[in-house]
C-alpha cells in the first residue's frame, strides 16, 4: 500500500515532531521524577530523623532524671556518713566527768585546796568556729587556794596540771591527746592571784587565785 501525502511542504514539516524537542520533554520529565523521588526519599528520612531524635530526647531527659536522683542520694549518703562521724566522734571524745574529778583529786597536792569548781561543756549545735579564735568546747573554772604565799606552789600546781610540754605541741599538726588530766583539755590560763589573810591558820597569808582549762571541742569544724 502507498501512502502518499498531499499536503504542501512547508506543512509536512510542522506536523513532524522535532527530535531535540521529544528528548528534551523527555529529559525534563525525568528530571523531575528524579527530583520528585529525592524530594519524597529526604522528606520520610526527616520524618525518620525526627523520631528518632525525640527518643533521644525523651531518653536523655529520662537518663538526667535519674542522675539527678543518683546525685541526691549520694548526698544523703554523705550526710550520713557526716553525722555519723559526728555522733561518733562525739561518743569517743565525750568526757568521763567522774574520772576527770578523781584525777584532779589525785594530782591536786596538800597545799592547794579547791574551794569552788565550775565547769560548762557546749554542745556542737554552739560551735561559733570565729576565726578569731580556737573554737573551744567548754571550760573548767577552779578557784583554789594555796598554802601561804610561795607563789612557786601555785605555779607548780599549774604546770602539773597541765602535764603537756606547750613547745612540744607549737610543732604538731594534729591534736595531742596522751591519756591524763589534760587530755580532754587544749588550754589553760595563766592564774589570777592575790594575797589574802586566813584567820585561824598557821600561816595567815595564804594565795588566793582562778585558773581556767579550756575543753576540746567534740567534733573537729567541718571543710
Amino acid at each position: 500500500m502507498i501512502r502518499i501525502n498531499l499536503l504542501p511542504k512547508e506543512l509536512q514539516q510542522a506536523a513532524r515532531t522535532p527530535a531535540k524537542l521529544f528528548i528534551t520533554v523527555l529529559a525534563g520529565i525525568a528530571l523531575s521524577m528524579v527530583l520528585v523521588c529525592t524530594y519524597v526519599y529526604f522528606w520520610f528520612s526527616v520524618v525518620v530523623f525526627q523520631e528518632r531524635v525525640e527518643r533521644k530526647r525523651e531518653e536523655v531527659e529520662q537518663l538526667q532524671k535519674t542522675a539527678a536522683e543518683v546525685d541526691a542520694l549520694l548526698d544523703d549518703i554523705a550526710d550520713y556518713k557526716e553525722r555519723e562521724k559526728a555522733i561518733i566522734s562525739i561518743k569517743t571524745n565525750r568526757i568521763l566527768w567522774s574520772k576527770k574529778l578523781d584525777d584532779l583529786c589525785r594530782i591536786t597536792p596538800s597545799y592547794v585546796w579547791i574551794v569552788r569548781l565550775d565547769m560548762r561543756e557546749l554542745d556542737p549545735s554552739e560551735y561559733k568556729w570565729d576565726l578569731a579564735q580556737k573554737q573551744t568546747g567548754g571550760y573548767l573554772r577552779l578557784k583554789c587556794y594555796s598554802l601561804g604565799n610561795d607563789v612557786d606552789r601555785m605555779t607548780a600546781y599549774r604546770k602539773t596540771l597541765k602535764s603537756v610540754d606547750e613547745f612540744y605541741l607549737r610543732f604538731m599538726k594534729e591534736q595531742v591527746k596522751p591519756e591524763n588530766f589534760y587530755s580532754d583539755f587544749m588550754n589553760i590560763t595563766q592564774p589570777e592571784w592575790r594575797l589574802v589573810l586566813l584567820k585561824g591558820f598557821r600561816d595567815p597569808t595564804n594565795i588566793r587565785f582562778t585558773v581556767r582549762l579550756d575543753l576540746r571541742p567534740l567534733v573537729e569544724r567541718k571543710a
